[in-house]
């Protein structure tokens, strides 16, 4: 039996009561401010990933991965440290860090959790590409995070979702264009508003908040970066053969980045490389 309330209204009553909110665990938060700071404290980093058997775990792996053969085997995280480079382990840590909330006990959540997941590290991956190559060093440290961060508004109404899904209340299961509809109208404004709540600087907030508005700051390049990859990762999503990048090599964001035909089809393949889990180098 559907509620007598709309499902929109319903999900942001649930919000309201502050109980559907993502959360990180105080000592996650702590790694999070100690990582983003400008000048982070290594030492303090090794320390704290130390404590943490999943960080620990994926520095050690990333270190040990194909793409550092012929270096020798790292068995200790300040060596691992070393070895990966301050950026490096930061975008290592963000992800372990907020991997954690993709761990829904509902399938039908936990579904679009891993789809959402899969669609963050994904442009989590291109956006660093895209940086690179570009050759914006100084976003080289933040591309990375944008980019796996942007959709987190998502993430924010999923989790309310679930909640209602598992009132005793409620006998409603939402088709799946419905829940499409809500997560891409809704999910902009609570990305800022999660993010805010999880101390993410500014400039990731508005970043979560203008990635699809018609108005925003041109001016801005990581926010157009992050426009034009969530645009191709889209598109790849859509899996439309009829689909081609034509819009996207156009766009005002891959003029004023200055994104060629062919650096956008890179691109691309980038991003298709991202979605078969190749290393993120």
């Amino acid at each position: 039996m559907a509620p007598k309330t709309s499902i929109v209204e319903l999900i942001k009553q649930q919000i309201k009561k502050e109980e559907s909110l993502p959360v990180l665990s105080p000592r996650a938060l702590k790694i999070q401010n100690i990582a983003l700071k400008e000048d982070p404290d290594l030492r303090e980093l090794t320390r704290l990933i130390r404590l943490d058997p999943t960080l620990t775990s994926q520095v050690l792996k990333t270190a040990n991965s194909a793409f550092y053969i012929g270096l020798g085997d790292v068995e200790t995280i300040k060596d691992a440290v070393i070895r990966l480079g301050q950026n490096e382990i930061v975008n290592i840590i963000m992800k372990v860090l907020h991997q954690q909330n993709f761990k829904s006990a509902n399938p039908l959540i936990r579904a679009y959790q891993n789809r959402l997941w899969s669609h963050s590290v994904t442009c989590a991956i291109g956006s660093l590409w895209t940086a690179r190559h570009l050759s914006m060093e100084k976003l080289i440290p933040k591309s990375f995070i944008a980019g796996l961060l942007h959709d987190m508004g998502k993430l924010y109404l999923l989790t309310a979702l679930e909640k209602i899904l598992r009132s005793k209340t409620i006998d409603f299961k939402p088709p799946p264009q419905l829940i499409e509809k809500i997560l891409d109208s809704l999910h902009s404004a609570l990305g800022f508003s999660l993010l805010t709540k999880w101390n993410l600087p500014e400039q990731y907030r508005i970043i979560a908040r203008d990635h699809h508005t018609e108005k925003y700051n041109h001016s801005d390049p990581l926010l157009l970066i992050v426009r034009l990859v969530n645009a191709v990762c889209i598109k790849m999503e859509k899996n439309d053969p009829e689909s081609d990048l034509a819009g996207i090599i156009s766009s005002k964001e891959a003029d004023i980045l200055g994104m060629t035909e062919i650096g956008v089809a890179e691109l691309e393949i980038v991003l298709e490389d991202a979605i078969t889990n190749k290393p993120i180098k």
